[in-house]
């Protein structure tokens, strides 16, 4: 099923993404963009023979859609409204035994607070393991009694940040947590790690060793698991945490109003406030870094820069990049006070009219 889907029905329907490794295939290892209902997966891994599939752990409901720079229909990850499962990702190098270890000490840390702080029950928690070098762990939506939120994978990440703090080995990887994320299939074949991805009752987790979990992992599995039962405690911490993301999103709102106006800005620039920045062919990364850069030489505070990326990000790149990846790129270029100059700003922007810059000297170099 594709895209052309989403007009068939007024009602409420969630949509997933999935992908797939292609075996040989070295330029484009990985294809992603098959858009589907939840229900229709089973069409898809069965058409790529239950082998490197996945599908993404966000579900997206009556989703936003836009169309790419070849006419293809996609979904706004970012701007729709999501629901699904909270997900915890607990992986390291596995070379011995004891490389396992770290993994199951910074899960029963995980456990800890998913039991005590969140009081959640054993019962709800699923186990798996990932048919490579990690244990997947994963709470049901209806038992945190959460409703669907448009930034519920950064809510997750919120939570999972501050479990991460109380892992010893650092194991839990808290970089999975964009808008977009696949996790493998329950039960599909890892063709790297030759094994299944499979579920493990808890019992499972904490008695076997990782060699007797890979040989469990050489055929698909099933096991049962309780019906998902809500935790009102557990909705008081995520209800928090949703009050967090909405306080710091309000007070970037706040601040974007009150940007000065620059006396002097040259036509690249200026350009770069009127174009649209697709996702790859136009160098969104690219152009946010040259901007960033762009308003540290001229005196900007790193606050107000901020705010003018997210501004520019949020009206001028479709489909708009994560407010993190803003951050990262923002305080980047502060940290390593990179500046850039006339050659990058005019490779972006698609503009340089030197006659009517009032910033341009034939001094100005570039530097990185």
């Amino acid at each position: 099923m594709n895209s052309e889907g989403n007009e068939q029905s007024p009602i409420t329907k969630l949509w997933v993404e999935c992908g797939v490794d292609i075996i040989g295939n070295e330029k484009f290892p990985f294809r992603r963009k098959f858009y589907m209902f939840p229900e229709y997966t089973w069409q898809f891994r069965e058409s790529f023979e239950n082998k490197g599939v996945y599908q993404t752990v966000m579900q997206y409901i009556n989703p936003i859609w836009y169309q790419n720079q070849k006419g293809k229909w996609l979904i706004n990850a970012s701007d729709s409204l999501k629901w699904g499962d909270f997900y915890l990702d607990f992986d390291t190098v596995l070379e011995k035994e004891e490389d396992y270890e770290k993994i199951k000490e910074d899960v029963r840390t995980a456990l800890r607070y998913i039991t005590i702080i969140m009081n959640i029950d054993m019962n709800q928690v699923r186990f798996f393991f990932s048919g490579g070098k990690g244990i997947h762990i994963t709470i049901p939506a209806i038992t945190l009694g959460l409703d669907p939120h448009v930034a519920l994978n950064q809510i997750y990440k919120m939570i999972a940040e501050e479990i991460n703090q109380y892992c010893k080995n650092k194991t839990l990887d808290t970089k999975v947590y964009d808008d977009k994320r696949m996790f493998r299939m329950v039960n599909s074949w890892n063709i790297k790690g030759q094994a299944y991805k499979i579920p493990l009752t808890f019992d499972e987790f904490v008695k076997l060793k990782f060699s007797e979990i890979r040989a469990l992992a050489q055929t698909p599995r099933e096991i049962t698991v309780s019906d998902p039962v809500p935790s009102a405690r557990a909705r008081i911490v995520i209800n928090q945490h949703i009050e967090d993301w909405t306080n710091k999103v309000n007070r970037r709102q706040e601040f974007s109003g009150k940007l000065r106006k620059l006396d002097k800005e040259p036509p690249c620039i200026k350009s770069m406030w009127e174009k649209i920045f697709r996702e790859t062919v136009d160098e969104r990364n690219n152009s946010a870094t040259a901007l960033a850069s762009f308003y540290m030489q001229q005196g900007i505070e790193y606050d107000e820069t901020l705010a003018r990326l997210y501004k520019w990000n949020n009206e001028h790149c479709s489909p708009k990049q994560k407010d993190r990846e803003i951050e990262i790129i923002v305080q980047s270029v502060y940290s390593g006070q990179y500046k850039y100059g006339c050659e990058t700003f005019k490779r972006v922007s698609g503009v340089c009219d030197k006659e009517k810059c009032p910033l341009f000297a034939k001094t100005n170099t570039e530097t990185v």
